[in-house]
């Protein structure tokens, strides 16, 4: 613990950075995110040596507050150390560009932010994580409200801070219904509680319905794609990779720990849930033209993937009552540490294009390879990440997802459970079909084709900090990706799983789960990959096949940058196959002649509306502000009328009281 407490001392010196003078802001900013680097490595390197059995853990007690780590918390603390080591690299240059814009508060909240994280994954107790996850939500609301000047981002700001009070308070009930039937507010003796028939069900509720909200599944996702926008970069870049992985270990405690009963119904509701955002989050995704709203929603599809494969998970040990459950848990655990490092990369390019540009819009790219060739490099390595292509990372993750779910098909002897399989195959091929298209369209529409508007012209690229940051992750997104083994093995101690997932020769993976041997080994892959590669060059070579450049036809005259294929027009397939969910509305406008010898001019605008905000949440707004609006007469009232109030009341309750004495 004392390695914990030395990581919350560094954070403590980058929150102090705020009184700095002003003329030693740059100073100051520096000095902030260094602490915030040394900080992260000691919580990285100290939870790795936890999972690995290297390090003790002792409990710090301060009364009835308790800090201390087990192997669970210890995987997330892994996650949240080494994507605070890349994101405040990444800070370095990125957050420069704030100077004179607040950026010593700048500073000094993202210190805070990780410094909370940290701390709530090291509760002990439900009072300290409480009071933690509350500290992290007002530093994540300061700083999506950092550039509050802007109409937008003080709304998304604003819209966030009553979704993730919603959530908390759910996780309130969660906690208080546990604490009841438990000695105290020690998890320790939490998890010995004597919750029985509804009081369980209404504990799951609470803490399913708080930790989605915080996670962004469908429908309690709304704040997500606005929130994450609105930030800076590598806020977003933290917030994605890490903040909603935390919403992941907060569930599985109560899962694990808590409610260790486990229904039927529940493991379908999460299973469900989780399968319905990753294929609605990546076909939004392939909708947006704003590229952080892309990869916000592209979250929404990640985070329903990894609670589909916990959900698989726990229908399995409600169906089999056996350790095949495992392989869900452990693609759970897999699948968001992969995740964090390739949103952290994908934000990070994100927030590199905007410096670069000072654009997020995908309609006004183009060309941006010649112009950042090492941002294009790395994008391309987060994208095919994304897309869960072989020889990274993210086709690993999916790939113990899927052995999940043909483990689940192989052993659910039930027609019902072979019916959610049938869902689950269905639904996970749709998503990762979208996924592929979703993020070529993304990384051709942007780096690729030709200059789209006069911004490509003075673009440039980023600084050594933010393509140093950028570069980290892509190795270990591909790194992790051919040699996945030693991670999985290490989050296979975190859950007790190293009899039941084989590591064999050369980084392959073994799993007998789903009634044969099934084998991932990448080495094979990437050679196949080589001697395909070989093959191509010898055969151009020998047959000394040339490449001849020359103008596209086009029906006679010359080819311009406005007939290339827009973000808008590459989803245009896929907005017609799903016209039925996405509910597109599109706007034309004619406008009078310019010129007698020429046609009118046609504005076209398509909007495509988040039917779930549209159809629950602005009802929902409409009524509440309605019912506000009557109360607010009710306030208005003469003196006499509040005495009248007062007297009905007292009447009810001595009727009520005499029908009950």
């Amino acid at each position: 613990m004392e390695m914990f407490l030395a990581a919350v001392l560094c954070y403590g010196i980058g929150i102090l950075t705020v009184f700095a003078p002003h003329h030693m802001q740059i100073m100051a900013h520096y000095v902030a995110n260094v602490a915030a680097v040394l900080g992260s490595g000691l919580v990285f390197f100290n939870s790795w040596a936890i999972i690995a059995g290297d390090a003790p853990v002792k409990a710090l007690r301060w009364g009835n507050y308790v800090l201390t780590c087990d192997n669970w918390s210890a995987v997330f603390l892994m996650i949240t150390g080494l994507a605070g080591i890349i994101a405040s690299i990444y800070a370095l240059g990125y957050a420069e560009s704030y100077e004179g814009k607040r950026l010593r508060i700048l500073n000094g909240l993202w210190n805070m932010f990780i410094a909370s994280m940290v701390l709530v994954l090291l509760a002990g107790d439900a009072l300290s994580f409480l009071l933690f996850w509350e500290i992290m939500a007002v530093a994540s609301f300061l700083l999506v409200n950092h550039e509050a000047e802007k109409r937008t981002t003080w709304n998304a700001a604003y819209q966030y801070l009553v979704m993730t009070s919603i959530g908390t308070a759910a996780i309130m009930i969660a906690f208080f219904l546990t604490c009841t039937h438990s000695d105290s507010f020690a998890f320790a003796d939490m998890a010995a509680n004597t919750l029985k028939g509804g009081w369980l069900h209404a504990t799951f509720a609470a803490a399913f319905i708080g930790f989605a909200l915080k996670a962004g599944l469908v429908p309690l996702h709304v704040w997500l794609p606005n929130a994450h926008p609105a930030a800076p970069s590598h806020v977003s870049a933290l917030m994605s990779g890490v903040m909603l992985k935390i919403a992941l270990y907060g569930f599985g405690r109560f899962m694990l720990d808590f409610l260790s009963e486990w229904n039927y119904w529940w493991a379908v509701i999460v299973m469900v849930v989780g399968l319905v955002s990753a294929f609605l989050g990546v076909l939004y995704a392939q909708m947006e033209v704003d590229i952080k709203r892309v990869l916000a929603y592209s979250s929404v599809e990640n985070m329903g993937i990894i609670f589909a494969a916990f959900g698989c998970g726990m229908l399995l040990k409600v169906v089999t009552d056996s350790n095949w459950c495992q392989i869900g848990f452990l693609a759970a655990l897999m699948h968001a540490f992969n995740h964090s490092i390739m949103k952290v990369l994908m934000f990070m390019s994100a927030g590199s294009i905007m410096h670069g540009t000072g654009s997020k819009n995908l309609e006004l790219f183009g060309g941006l390879a010649k112009k950042m060739p090492y941002t294009a490099l790395f994008t391309f390595v987060g994208a095919m990440g994304l897309a869960a292509l072989p020889l990274t990372n993210g086709f690993v993750g999916e790939w113990m997802v899927l052995q999940g779910f043909i483990t689940l098909a192989h052993n659910g002897l039930t027609q019902d459970v072979r019916l959610l399989t049938v869902l689950a195959f269905v639904l996970m091929g749709l998503t990762g079909a979208l996924a592929l298209g979703c993020f070529v369209r993304y990384f051709g529409i942007t780096f690729l084709g030709a200059a789209r508007s006069r911004i490509i012209e003075h673009a440039h690229e980023s600084d050594v900090f933010m393509l140093t940051a950028m570069g980290i992750s892509s190795v270990l997104v591909l790194l992790v990706g051919v040699f996945p083994a030693y991670v999985i093995e290490l989050l296979c101690k975190a859950i007790n799983m190293s009899d039941y997932m084989v590591l064999g020769v050369g980084g392959q993976l073994v799993w007998s789960g789903s009634g044969t041997f099934v084998t991932y080994n990448p080495i094979i892959i990437f050679g196949m990959l080589g001697v395909l590669g070989v093959a191509v060059l010898c055969f151009v070579v020998k047959q000394n096949v040339c490449i001849q450049k020359d103008v596209v036809w086009n029906c006679g005259t010359y080819p311009t940058a406005r007939q290339q294929y827009s973000a808008t027009g590459f989803s245009k397939p896929v907005r017609r196959a799903f016209d039925y969910l996405l509910k597109p509305k599109r706007e034309r406008t004619f406008t009078q002649n310019d010129h007698s010898y020429f046609g009118r001019k046609l504005f076209y605008k398509l909007e495509i509306p988040d039917m779930i905000s549209e159809k629950l949440y602005q009802p929902f707004n409409k009524y509440f502000v309605s019912a506000s609006a009557f109360l607010r007469r009710l306030q208005q009232g003469s003196v006499r009328l509040y005495v009248s109030y007062v007297m009905v009341a007292m009447v009810i309750v001595l009727v009520w009281g005499a029908m009950y004495k």
